[in-house]
């Protein structure tokens, strides 16, 4: 499955959104649009893998760092 965007809603300051094919790096705001939502793990099931993959371990921070952590890597995965 592909998850690359297939368009884009660029913003400027000052002026209306314009909708194209390719990402306009000059805009304030990029929004991208894919044909499939992007899959999310709830904080629950993030913990859960926590636990499972670190046990006792996991305990040396807390729950919203692990949160966290584990979405700052499927946003670099999903710009992949």
């Amino acid at each position: 499955m592909n998850n690359e965007p297939v368009a884009w809603i660029n913003r400027e300051e000052g002026s209306g959104s314009i909708l194209d094919w390719e990402k306009d790096h000059y805009s304030k705001v990029n929004i991208p649009l894919y044909t499939h939502p992007v899959k999310e793990l709830t904080d629950e099931e993030i913990l859960e893998q926590v636990v499972f993959c670190f046990g006792n371990q996991s305990e040396d921070f807390d729950d919203s760092y692990w949160v966290n952590f584990a979405r700052a890597i499927l946003r670099k995965a999903q710009e992949k």
